[in-house]
């Protein structure tokens, strides 16, 4: 399905349930830097179906069957996601009651921010691999990652499956910005002080992109109780990499928030 969100035409699916009608909490799904619905696979659906809860994903402005942008990517992007195109999109969907967030790698990042400017918003955030600083780990992995799409047609056409003729211009200016001096500096870890909802943060222990310091930081700095799960050999995506294992944390928090919110 299409909206318009910010003067921009953006792709997303309702699962499991037909919004607004149900007066339940809703689950929002945050994909990563390169990533989409379909990228996501079957894992919101799985989700939502053990939760019994709807859920929202949607593709943002310049990934998968959304349009382009009509602006520069730039540092302050993860911010115009959890200040302008995410509440825009609750708002046009009707979703009025405090939703549960979960965000991979960028999408982490953005259901932090988020939660930290509208935490009446948000009954809990589930952030997997989010960023809330610029390590040396996130550069190399990124400049890595460019390496190999320069010279592996087979990842160029891949993500081509997803965002078809934006593919090169989304993978160079992400990837350019996250390698450039303005976003070496990059950091929200003040930012978290705001945030006052539960926090499930996960990541792999052998993320590429980021190490323990991230999700440490995250419950270093979060005003709210922040659960920890750092999953033995795994890497950027623990949703794949150790499905189950994921789904049943991701599952049991879930349960947890909807309780303590009817309490």
């Amino acid at each position: 399905m299409l909206i318009e969100i910010n003067g921009h035409i953006i792709n997303y699916e309702i699962l499991n349930k037909q919004l607004p009608d149900s007066e339940k909490t809703v689950l929002v799904f945050l994909h990563d830097g390169l990533g989409s619905i379909k990228q996501w696979k079957d894992i919101p659906l799985k989700i939502c179906k053990a939760a019994q809860l709807s859920g929202i994903v949607y593709d943002r402005v310049g990934y998968g069957l959304s349009e382009s942008k009509n602006k520069k990517l730039d540092a302050e992007y993860l911010h115009d996601e959890a200040l302008i195109y995410l509440p825009e999109l609750l708002l046009k969907l009707g979703i009025h009651k405090k939703v549960i967030l979960i965000g991979h790698s960028d999408g982490g990042s953005i259901s932090l921010l988020f939660a930290s400017f509208f935490p009446e918003k948000v009954l809990g955030v589930i952030s997997e691999a989010a960023h809330v600083f610029v390590e040396n780990i996130t550069w190399n992995g990124i400049k890595n990652l460019k390496a190999e799409y320069q010279a592996n047609p087979v990842l160029m056409k891949s993500l081509k499956k997803y965002h078809g003729s934006k593919t090169d211009h989304l993978f160079n200016e992400w990837t350019d910005l996250w390698l450039s001096d303005e976003l070496r500096s990059w950091n929200v870890e003040a930012l978290l002080k705001n945030i006052t909802i539960p926090v499930l943060a996960i990541q792999g222990e052998k993320d590429e992109y980021g190490s323990f310091s991230q999700i440490e930081s995250i419950q270093r700095n979060v005003n709210a109780a922040v659960e920890l799960h750092f999953i033995p050999d795994c890497r950027h995506f623990p949703h794949f990499e150790k499905e189950k294992e994921v789904l049943l944390m991701v599952n049991e928090f879930i349960n947890k928030q909807i309780k303590m919110n009817l309490a």
